[in-house]
């Protein structure tokens, strides 16, 4: 049976820690979404999006989010890490509460299968404000906890929980952390991440973690 290893994406394989609230600062809203992130996040998900998406951002310009897609930057290491779980037979998927583009970029660039994000709905030019799709399904599907989308990858690709390895670098990594066999608390975790860790790499090259594999 394969094993897995589920990256995180912001903070973990790119160099932003949060790319959301990067647009906020882009689209004018980083007040108002900074303080709905520390009120919402880790309590009501739902009502962050809410707050967030039908409310802050709905109407506005779409360009400066698609330009924070192009500008991203990989943290040091980042190709050569995964290059390197490939030829150790690992099965390497991203789950992150970011950007689903920004998913399917570093699939493209690392040359990783699998992969799950956010999705921000854009039509014609402008952020919609719509969080679900035309069968009522979320567009958000990753959420402060992400076993549920971890536990689907894992079907997907024929894994064990048990067997797969999580590395991340936020609060919302700590319940995926408690369900893997192996977890990577990287690039200055919070204490609360690394208290949840098997292992701790507080370097920003994610070589680092591969001595743990």
């Amino acid at each position: 049976m394969p094993r897995l290893v589920i990256l995180d994406m912001d903070g973990t394989v790119f160099r932003h820690k949060n790319l959301w609230l990067e647009l906020h600062r882009r689209l004018g809203t980083f007040e108002e979404g900074r303080k709905a992130t520390e009120e919402w996040l880790h309590r009501d998900y739902a009502k962050l999006v809410d707050v967030v998406i039908h409310g802050l951002w709905k109407g506005k310009p779409a360009q400066p989010f698609l330009d924070l897609i192009e500008e991203a930057e990989y943290l040091p290491g980042a190709e050569e890490a995964v290059r390197a779980m490939h030829a150790k037979g690992y099965v390497v998927a991203l789950v992150s509460s970011g950007s689903d583009l920004l998913v399917e970029r570093a699939k493209r660039e690392l040359g990783i299968a699998h992969g799950v994000g956010n999705r921000l709905d854009i039509a014609d030019g402008i952020i919609t404000g719509r969080s679900r799709d035309a069968t009522g399904a979320t567009l958000w599907p990753v959420r402060d906890d992400k076993v549920p989308a971890a536990e689907r990858l894992c079907r997907e690709c024929g894994c064990r929980m048990a067997d797969a390895v999580a590395i991340g670098d936020g609060k919302n990594d700590r319940s995926l952390f408690r369900t893997v066999g192996t977890s990577i608390a990287f690039n200055d975790a919070p204490e609360e991440l690394k208290a949840a860790a098997t292992h701790v790499v507080d370097g920003k090259d994610l070589r680092g973690i591969l001595r743990f594999l």
